[in-house]
């Protein structure tokens, strides 16, 4: 059997109906596979690149246009531009290119457009055809409510469309050739717009290079966003895409006259490698946390040493209030009627809506819907029914009238089950340390991470004090400023003044990058790895540091760092840290969560200080 897009079949029922086929083997085809599957043949960016199937890189173009009217007409140049290409394409090779511009609006719904308000669907139409000409054939829009490119075939060569106005309606398994720009004009700081849309630019036409670098490149034009931030965007965008690894796929030229900036690498100062010869050849290690199975070591699994020990049937349900009554009670069905002279609309009845779906039915769907794939579809609809049961003690009256509060049981359910699961995960991690179980251990291969020897530098600034000097300390030779916010340039700098410190790396979020296995399933992503120091020499402590604005302090988020940062510690004392080679003899690791104004006067400067002071002989 062989299943496209098989990260889509992961609710139980999908996994049930696979099951009830019988077949001698599964084989998914996914561009985000879970962590967990079981991957046979993974391809990358660069080898779909060089077989010529997508458009890479994303060249990102003037980014910081102040009138969203500007950036739609550079995309107009653009398009023209590939145009004539495609023409001269055309007469070469008799294959037939028609650029398609998709443009990524605010709003689109009739009710919703509004004077000044948020950029809608026919602002954008209006502009291009009573501003930059373009007639009114070519111009379509896609939304819940409107499908102007239904039935319509895009390829073809008499097709009118050159432009598709959407907000959100273009995303995964929608996938055009043509289709070369894209023109973001949502200004509400959401990064999931751009993650939805990049990779519709990304198929090459034909599948075949053509003979100009214009047409087998795509292209971005955003609105009031810094050119970093659409950057990282469209990398993640890109990773969504299972792109991942392809630092080369993005080019920033919106600070650079349209023109790409050459690629720039940051390489480890010499001075600190030569610390880290043997046993381990000029590597740089950070241990993450392992389990001991027996004589041997793994590293800490989510699903393998925690969720396999969580039990639903030990779940609290006296934490859930089950009475639906005042749902039941607001399932109405309202009657309006408006006539000339109105200026409201006058409600003339209201009447109970009436439920088509069987309780049966209803307790099937909360089955399938409730998303979390790593239990058994037993388990599951142990969970529903129990529930159920306790919403009929609750409200009789629910009785055949389920369907009028599935979602909000649905909400219920899922709140209940990660309560349930986060709550039993913690046991369990706890269990493996108070077991002895939940150590480090660097001869762990995928219990440690390597910091690498180079990274690619993206940003077009560089990290400097106040005084322009830039960081002396940091472990590789060049930091980019685009990496940090404010807090966490202010404790990089810090960091970069402090005789305590050898050296700092930026640890930034990604698979790339050091992370932590705590009990939830995210993996936290730490600031910050120190390593302390005295008279320039390593000393025995390193410190790993995760920053946190004001907004997020005391944030349940927060707060489970810190319990994790807890464990960190006490496990980087109490390893035997001979146990892991000679260059990390009685060496202590610890994880600090700095709040940005911890305990009103005391900055978190102060806290900083403390953390470092407590190098050396602890």
């Amino acid at each position: 059997m062989i299943l496209d897009e098989g990260h889509k079949a992961t609710s139980s029922l999908a996994r049930e109906t696979i099951e009830g086929f019988n077949a001698s083997i599964v084989v998914e085809l996914s561009a985000t596979p879970p962590k967990e599957a079981n991957v046979l043949v993974r391809v990358s960016g660069r080898e779909l690149l060089d077989e010529e199937m997508i458009k890479l890189p994303i060249n990102i173009a003037n980014s910081n246009e102040r009138s969203w009217k500007d950036c739609l007409t550079q995309a107009k140049d653009k398009k023209e531009h590939l145009a004539r290409l495609s023409g001269k394409h055309y007469r070469a090779t008799g294959q037939v290119i028609r650029p398609i511009v998709l443009v990524q609006v605010e709003r689109t719904g009739k009710e919703q457009r509004i004077a000044g308000g948020p950029i809608h669907s026919e602002d954008a139409k209006e502009y291009l055809i009573q501003r930059l000409g373009v007639p009114e054939t070519a111009i379509a829009i896609k939304s819940a409510a409107t499908d102007d490119i239904e039935g319509i075939d895009l390829l073809d060569e008499g097709c009118p469309v050159e432009w598709i106005i959407t907000k959100s309606a273009l995303q995964e398994g929608w996938d055009c050739p043509f289709a070369y720009i894209l023109v973001s004009l949502n200004n509400t700081g959401s990064a999931l717009a751009m993650t939805q849309l990049v990779g519709r630019v990304l198929r090459q036409p034909g599948a075949k290079k053509t003979s100009f670098t214009d047409l087998n490149e795509s292209y971005v034009y955003c609105l009031r966003k810094k050119a970093t931030e659409i950057t990282r965007e469209v990398k993640s965008a890109l990773e969504q895409e299972g792109y991942e690894g392809d630092a080369a796929a993005v080019v920033d030229s919106s600070s650079e006259g349209g023109k790409p900036r050459p690629p720039t690498e940051a390489t480890i100062r010499k001075q600190f490698l030569k610390f880290y010869r043997k046993p381990f050849q000029g590597k740089i290690f950070i241990p993450r946390f392992c389990v001991k199975c027996g004589k041997e070591y793994e590293a800490l699994d989510y699903f393998r040493h925690l969720v396999s020990r969580v039990d639903l049937n030990a779940a609290d349900y006296g934490s859930v209030d089950w009475e639906i009554s005042k749902i039941l009670d607001s399932a109405k069905d309202s009657f309006y009627q408006l006539t000339l002279g109105q200026d409201e609309a006058r409600r003339i009845k209201e009447v109970g809506t009436v439920s088509l779906e069987t309780d049966d039915q209803v307790r099937s769907w909360l089955i399938a819907s409730l998303g979390f794939d790593y239990f058994s579809h037993k388990q599951l609809r142990s969970v529903v029914a129990q529930a159920i049961d306790l919403v009929y003690t609750a409200t009789p009256r629910a009785r055949g009238n389920l369907a009028l509060a599935k979602f909000q049981l649905r909400d219920k359910l899922v709140g209940l089950i990660q309560r349930e699961t986060d709550k039993q995960t913690q046991r369990a991690f706890e269990s493996l340390y108070n077991s002895k179980k939940l150590c480090f251990y660097l001869e762990c291969a995928d219990g440690r991470f390597e910091i690498p020897r180079h990274v690619r530098i993206e940003g077009t600034r560089s990290l400097v004090h106040d005084n322009y000097e830039r960081p002396q300390r940091s472990l590789f030779d060049y930091v980019d400023e685009a990496d940090f916010n404010e807090y966490e340039k202010a404790v990089a700098l810090s960091l970069d003044k402090r005789a305590e410190v050898l050296w700092w790396y930026r640890n930034l979020v990604g698979p790339n990058n050091f992370s932590i296995q705590g009990y939830r399933r995210n993996r936290v992503y730490p600031d910050f790895v120190v390593q302390e120091g005295r008279n320039y020499k390593p000393t025995s402590t390193v410190l790993v540091l995760e920053s946190k604005g004001k907004h997020l302090k005391g944030s349940e988020d927060t707060n489970y760092k810190r319990r994790i940062a807890e464990y960190f510690g006490k496990v980087g004392r109490k390893v035997a840290w001979q146990e892991l080679g000679e260059g990390f003899k009685d060496r202590t690791f610890r994880f600090q969560v700095l709040d940005e104004g911890e305990y009103g006067d005391r900055d978190w400067r102060t806290d900083l200080a403390h953390a470092l002071e407590k190098s050396g002989g602890d």
